[in-house]
């Protein structure tokens, strides 16, 4: 039976589970699985929530995390009566009861997850006009009609297996295949273009633009004629602005191993519990001055290129861990709730370069986990609310 500390449900529309017997046993004893998914109160599921079958059994109790799209499993649940606790932080424990009948058939039940964390003031992005940084000039270059662009999203989309897999389709720009080599060309020019990477030029020698991957890009331009090549990227004695220029920006130098889970690691909903538990780290209402972002440089994420194109809002709430350093971990990152999966990404990059005011306690620089919100919101949408 549930803990007096927990709320109990059997009627509410907001954690759908589905009972499912099995043919499986363990020393006579029928087991079934426990699917379903976890939502809020507006139906937006939640990821990272746990999941723990409260029955005293003899072997380990069963437990199941909801993945990111809030859907979950728990195997090998003995047939009959079981309560399973929810958890999540920043939501009220809650209890549901379940009843695994004999025969294979599917029991509905519910339960409810009621939020009780205080949301930090939202970061709002309005489209791309509150964009910093290098990427700033590369979208206000694009919308001047100039040239070719290529935004990260759009490299995705091609998918190309080389940089030349990707220029060829560039207007003015041709590719010359010699011993083995690819070569990049203005039409009409026999000279190599002036290749740019973060804004700084390269070497005045032919440059294999194929010894890089495309995909390891934030952004690319391309110009074909020195009328069209901006200001800024014109002023290279060693190469001519007639043979054209290509600007690389890189996605801030940041290796696509950091972000990638194997089967089997722990997640950072379920490392985060863990260090609350070890008191490794606190929550903001277990400290005296809660952690926040430090506002004297905000680092607004990317507004996807789809996204922003289509005019479509969103939110995304995500949760992870404030150094005693004021940095984030970045392996306790996690969205928890989101209204597109785009959107994940782009607040990932941007809380990687934040800076944080870390928590204290009695005194002392503490961890604590965090979670804010940020919200999407188109440029048209934004100046209709002005």
């Amino acid at each position: 039976m549930p803990s007096s500390g927990d709320r109990v449900r059997s009627v509410c529309a907001l954690l759908a589970l589905g009972a499912t017997v099995t043919s499986s046993s363990a020393r006579g004893q029928a087991l079934g699985t426990i699917r379903g998914t976890v939502k809020t109160a507006d139906g937006t599921r939640v990821s990272g929530a746990q999941l723990r079958v409260r029955e005293a059994l003899p072997t380990a109790l069963p437990t199941a995390e909801s993945d990111d799209k809030g859907v979950f499993s728990i195997p090998r649940v003995p047939i009959g009566e079981q309560w399973i606790r929810v958890r999540r932080i920043g939501f009220r424990p809650d209890s549901v009861r379940v009843v695994l009948v004999d025969g294979g058939k599917v029991v509905d039940v519910a339960a409810v997850l009621e939020r009780i964390a205080v949301d930090l003031a939202p970061v709002r992005v309005f489209g791309r006009r509150d964009l910093t940084g290098p990427m700033a000039g590369f979208y206000a270059r694009m919308a001047s009609g100039n040239g070719r662009f290529f935004t990260h999203a759009d490299i995705e989309r091609r998918g190309p297996n080389k940089m030349t897999d990707l220029l060829r389709s560039v207007p003015g720009i041709r590719i010359d295949s010699r011993f083995l080599t690819d070569r990049v060309r203005v039409r009409g020019s026999r000279c190599a273009p002036q290749i740019r990477l973060d804004g700084q030029s390269l070497s005045s020698v032919e440059f294999d633009l194929d010894a890089m991957d495309p995909m390891s890009f934030e952004g690319i331009e391309v110009y074909s004629g020195g009328a069209t090549v901006p200001i800024e990227f014109a002023a290279n004695r060693d190469v001519s602005a007639s043979c054209g220029t290509i600007v690389l920006w890189t996605r801030r130098g940041e290796s696509t191993r950091e972000f990638t889970r194997k089967k089997g690691d722990v997640t950072p909903a379920a490392q985060i519990a863990r260090m609350l538990d070890e008191l490794r780290v606190f929550a903001a209402s277990d400290v005296d001055l809660a952690a926040q972002i430090d506002s004297a440089s905000i680092v607004k994420p990317i507004y996807p290129g789809a996204l922003v194109e289509a005019e479509i809002p969103g939110k995304v709430l995500v949760e992870f861990v404030v150094s005693t350093t004021g940095a984030m971990l970045i392996d306790t990152f996690s969205a928890v709730t989101t209204t597109n999966a785009a959107f994940v990404e782009p607040v990932r990059r941007a809380l990687r370069d934040q800076r944080f005011r870390p928590a204290f306690r009695k005194g002392q620089a503490v961890q604590q986990v965090m979670q804010q919100l940020f919200e999407f919101v188109p440029d048209s949408s934004a100046r209709r609310k002005r």
